[in-house]
């Protein structure tokens, strides 16, 4: 059974040398919180995924889990926020000073989708965005991604990559086709999943219709 640690309370002084050590493992906790609820997640879905049913899986009470997470909401958000930052810590790996704001919208794609497929939580996640956009911190998470894309975009349209089209109507597009790709992605289907990505970057990016053919 995970021991739950409070330094402050145990009459140590939290800025001493087992401070550290305490917040260490407050964060290794945390860490092993985080996956268990995406595995939770990933087996029964929202439905199944509680405070105790997560709790059952690092050996900790509900209460106990308290001095961790506010509640289930809040754990939700830990697994959201762990993810999102993933994708977009992948996104920015490559890039160099030549990278252009086109590399960076297929390198984020790239990840945000990888993420949506491969992650433990990924398809649940993408399969309730609406659910989780209701909720006040999930929400602002969702946003805070959202708005990295937004970046991108608004850095494309500057340097005369990308068309001058509404920020808000480009980035829901964008994250639009890429959520329904992860639904529609099947690992036993003709299309690799970068092949897949490929075609709806080139879609998004380049245009379905010829532009002379479309006047």
């Amino acid at each position: 059974m995970v021991e739950d640690v409070k330094t402050d309370m145990a009459g140590r002084d939290p800025g001493g040398p087992g401070a550290d050590r305490a917040r260490r493992r407050r964060a290794q906790r945390r860490s092993l919180i985080i996956a268990a609820c995406e595995q939770q997640l990933a087996e029964t879905g929202l439905a199944g995924t509680t405070l105790a049913s997560v709790g059952d899986r690092v050996g900790l009470s509900k209460a106990a889990l308290y001095y961790y997470v506010d509640g289930r909401d809040d754990l939700l958000a830990l697994v959201l926020d762990d993810a999102l930052r993933a994708i977009r810590s992948d996104a920015a790996a490559g890039s160099t000073r030549d990278t252009t704001p086109i590399d960076e919208l297929r390198a984020f794609a790239r990840a945000h989708v990888r993420a949506a497929v491969e992650r433990p939580a990924g398809p649940m996640i993408i399969s309730n965005v609406d659910y989780l956009a209701a909720n006040d911190r999930t929400a602002e998470l969702l946003h805070d991604h959202e708005l990295s894309a937004r970046s991108i975009i608004e850095r494309g349209v500057a340097a005369g990559l990308l068309r001058p089209v509404p920020t808000m109507v480009a980035s829901t597009a964008f994250f639009g086709a890429l959520n329904t790709l992860c639904r529609a992605y099947d690992p036993d289907g003709q299309l690799s999943l970068d092949e897949m990505i490929d075609a709806t970057l080139d879609l998004l990016l380049g245009g379905w219709a010829d532009a002379a053919g479309a006047r």
